[in-house]
């Protein structure tokens, strides 16, 4: 005999996302696990129960009745046989009284299939008695084994998520969706089984019927936790004088949003109608409707529950934001309303109006939905962050296999339609299927990639547009944009950062408050990650925060952004510049998918990166050779080629700059009228293009003056005044000489060597040196002093810039004074030999290297007679 049991209210779990990394089992999921294989062995239990061969005799018991009273009997079984009837009591069995289904059962126990056994009944008051010949037991039925499938699938779906967040704290999500997911197999494969004679019976139906309790609460549950606390508003702000309504919502607010008592009370409701419910039956002596176990009111606070979640779920939905989370929630949402609707009508509204729960199996069938709805949404959308590896290869055999069914289909049917035909029929259709086939299965594979791979396609094709934008892309500006602001983008992530190195420090334009837009690199996180090639999380660095004040200001501005990655961009072991990824807009981790992209586009980055900064300088030094050769023009387009001398006077100068374009300069200044000239030497302190331009102003000052008849001591003091400016080091070195008919002449010197003077007789000398020798334009008041010498015929003064004594070797070895002194006396004193051959001596010294500073050199010789 065996009684069929009733159904429950199904609940539907909810998913969250999460990372998939490896993590020690949390001391918590102990006594999950252990409810788990608890409730799994239960339900091995049941089904072994409804399958083992026993004697049967065809009668279902009513499940709600605590008297032996028959509900149906099977048809074609013993009990049809004998005339068994619905609403009849078993009072006797074998001749012998029985009270319970247990009774039954010892008794079935003692006798075998075929046997025939005498049943006592109660029918309409009296009493009868029938034999009944025992069969084959057949309590598992087509029905059943539907409501285990979908039992199963629940269970291992939610075993499957709880693995993959060992982690997760107490009452979190996946928890939550296991508790779940084990209440739904305990609800489907305990309570929706057929009752039986065996002790069996009465455990499994029974812990069916605790699961019927528990289950809507769980569901309720889950969808209030998923995929974060679901915050609820049932009081606006508050507001002086504020009634106790107000209060009480706001208390109520508090209650159900931050108390942990809330999901106690949440369990602890449906037991406490259950019990509440059965006392008053038994204290009133009224008549309890029980439905599958459980009294109507439990299923109507069933429904209440699983509508509750629903409205949650919805809530959810709502706030999600745009992208995956919410293709996530919508794809369990449809799965879930598909699954729960029709059983809130059929499992909860008809039994409660009509009394019966004949339609509760169509109720269940939807079920399916919901854990088929789960795990399609693990597959395509990664839901908990669940990520299964689904082989390709084994998709695209599946896809061939399909396009070969069909191809095999499409042969027989045109060889059986055109069988008539000519032989060579079937030889040309098979060829032009081969043609065709392997192009049509190529095809197949694209959509595929997008159905099953989608974050992964979609992520791979996103790396390619990035890897070609970067091959294109030569600008450090454009790098940055690419590599932080696009994969923000692709990888959903709240910000990302690129601090490029820039000399001492490391500098980005993307970088969000209050991560400071220049890092120092000498910093020892810096350092570090210069010597990784991996990306890094910063809590990994923290040790550095004892040891630097700049590697603890810029860990803890990190920690206050959330940061999750550090990734060095590096080439041949330099660091280019450092990314910097902030967390996920979904909250989730960065998994292993994540990491590969995030190496691929580093690796692409950091060669960008080195071949931009190269493109660069290059382009800068191109831009100042330009600038140079402009400046160099200039600049010797303004030096004459060739110095005026008085009559009795021989002249000669030559310039060489240190580098392209130097700061030195010579000229010839107008006289005093009587025929004089006064030629000058000139050192700015500065090379390259603003030392030319700072010549070019000397030149043109020096000039102005000399043309409005200016002593010598007003051209220097008018020079100063135009050429000094506060806050800015650049002055001129002068030497001004001039020489008048005769053979005498004066000089000033402004932060030039003294000039030497040879004698005809080959003796060198220095010329007095002047008390007042302050370059020009150094401070705001200066003074020069303006000295006189006189030359006898064949004497030759030489003026030249410390260029010439600060000529190196390669070893270091300056030119020097008594080299200068030597070679001058070793000529016969032509000017024109003696600046030559000083150039000749400074390159054979230095052995052809480049000038250490410009070399300037003005020579000039006194030919005629006494003054």
């Amino acid at each position: 005999m065996a009684a069929a049991a009733g159904g429950t209210h199904p609940a539907r779990p909810r998913s969250i996302v999460v990372p998939i990394m490896t993590h020690p089992r949390s001391p918590g999921l102990v006594p999950v696990l252990t409810f788990g294989a608890v409730a799994f062995l239960v339900a091995c239990l049941s089904i072994l129960d409804m399958f083992l061969p026993r004697p049967y005799d065809g009668v279902i018991l009513d499940p709600d009745r605590s008297e032996l009273v028959v509900r149906a009997v099977a048809p074609g079984s013993g009990a049809a046989a004998a005339g068994l009837q619905p609403g009849d009591r078993i009072a006797g069995v074998g001749r012998e009284v029985v009270r319970s289904a247990s009774d039954v059962a010892q008794l079935l126990q003692r006798h075998h299939v075929g046997e025939r056994v005498p049943y006592l009944l109660e029918r309409d008051g009296g009493l009868l008695e029938r034999d009944v010949q025992l069969g084959p037991r057949q309590l598992g039925t087509a029905s059943y084994l539907y409501a285990c499938f979908s039992g199963f699938l629940f269970f291992f779906i939610g075993l499957y998520v709880l693995l993959q967040r060992p982690d997760e704290p107490q009452g979190g999500p996946s928890r939550v969706f296991f508790t779940l997911c084990t209440l739904f197999l305990l609800f489907l494969v305990c309570r929706l089984r057929p009752a039986s004679y065996s002790w069996i019976d009465g455990v499994v139906l029974t812990t069916g019927t605790l699961s019927l309790l528990v289950l809507p609460a769980a569901f309720l549950h889950f969808f209030l936790v998923f995929p974060r606390r679901l915050k609820l508003t049932l009081a606006g702000a508050a507001a002086p004088g504020e009634g106790s309504g107000g209060r009480f919502l706001r208390a109520a607010e508090r209650f159900v949003n931050s108390s942990p008592n809330f999901f106690r009370l949440l369990y602890l409701l449906p037991p406490l109608f259950y019990v509440v419910t059965l006392l008053i039956g038994l204290v009133f002596a009224v008549h309890i409707r029980v439905v599958s176990g459980a009294p109507i009111s439990n299923w109507v606070l069933m429904g209440d529950y699983l509508v509750l979640g629903l409205l949650a779920l919805l809530g959810s939905l709502l706030r999600a934001e745009e992208g995956r989370e919410r293709r996530q929630i919508a794809t369990v949402f449809v799965g879930t309303v598909a699954g729960v609707t029709p059983f809130l009508v059929l499992g909860v509204v008809l039994p409660s109006l009509l009394r019966t729960d004949r339609f509760l199996f169509w109720g269940e069938v939807p079920l399916t939905l919901i854990p088929l709805t789960f795990a399609y949404a693990i597959v395509r959308f990664q839901f908990f962050d669940i990520r299964i590896i689904v082989r390709k290869s084994l998709l695209y055999t599946l896809a061939t296999a399909v396009v070969a069914g069909i191809y095999g289909l499409g042969i027989a049917a045109s060889t059986l339609l055109f069988s008539g035909s000519s032989p060579y029929f079937p030889l040309l259709l098979a060829l032009a299927v081969l043609a065709i086939f392997d192009p049509l299965r190529r095809r197949l594979q694209e959509p595929v990639d997008r159905f099953f791979f989608r974050e992964v396609y979609d992520a791979r094709r996103a790396v390619e547009e990035v890897s070609a934008a970067v091959v294109r892309e030569f600008s450090i500006d454009g790098l940055e944009a690419l590599l932080a602001t696009r994969l923000s983008e692709i990888m959903h992530l709240e910000w990302a950062a690129l601090h490029v190195r820039e000399g001492k420090v490391m500098v980005s334009r993307t970088a969000p408050p209050p991560l400071a837009r220049e890092l120092p690199a000498g910093a020892l996180v810096i350092e570090e990650l210069a010597r990784l090639d991996e990306p890094v999380r910063p809590g990994v660095l923290e040790p550095f925060k004892t040891l630097d004040p700049d590697s603890r200001r810029l860990l803890e501005q990190l920690a206050a952004l959330g940061a999750r990655l550090l990734v060095p961009l590096r080439t041949r072991g330099q660091l280019h510049a450092v990314l910097s990824l902030g967390p996920k807009r979904s909250e989730e981790e960065f998994g292993q998918d994540d990491l590969q992209l995030v190496r691929t586009l580093a690796n692409q980055g950091a060669v960008a990166l080195e071949n931009a900064r190269l493109l660069r300088d290059r382009t800068r030094q191109v831009e100042l050779e330009k600038e140079l050769e402009i400046a160099r023009r200039v600049q010797f387009s303004l030096i004459p080629a060739t110095l005026p001398a008085p009559p009795g006077w021989q002249v000669a100068a030559r310039c060489v700059p240190a580098r392209q374009v130097g700061g030195d300069f010579y000229d010839a200044l107008a006289g005093n009228g009587d025929g004089s000239v006064a030629l000058v030497v000139g050192d700015v302190s500065g090379k390259s293009v603003p030392g030319a331009m700072v010549m070019v102003a000397a030149r043109e000052v020096l000039h102005t003056a000399a043309l409005g008849g200016a002593t010598p001591a007003q051209i220097f003091e008018i020079a100063n005044q135009r050429l000094y400016t506060p806050g800015r080091r650049m002055f001129v070195a002068l030497a001004y000489l001039l020489v008048s008919a005769g053979g005498s002449g004066s000089y000033v010197l402004a932060g030039q060597p003294t000039p030497l003077l040879r004698r005809a007789s080959g003796e060198v000398e220095e010329l007095p040196s002047p008390l007042h020798r302050l370059p020009v334009g150094a401070l705001r008041e200066a003074s020069w002093d303006l000295l006189d010498f006189a030359l006898r015929p064949g004497d030759t003064v030489l003026l030249y810039s410390d260029g010439l004594t600060d000529a190196r070797t390669p070893d270091g070895e300056p030119f020097g004074d008594e080299r200068v002194a030597a070679i001058l006396a070793r000529g016969d004193g032509d000017p024109a030999a003696v600046v030559d051959g000083m150039l000749r001596e400074v390159e054979a010294f230095t052995l052809g290297g480049e000038p250490y500073d410009d070399i300037t050199l003005v020579a000039v010789r006194w030919s005629g007679g006494r003054p």
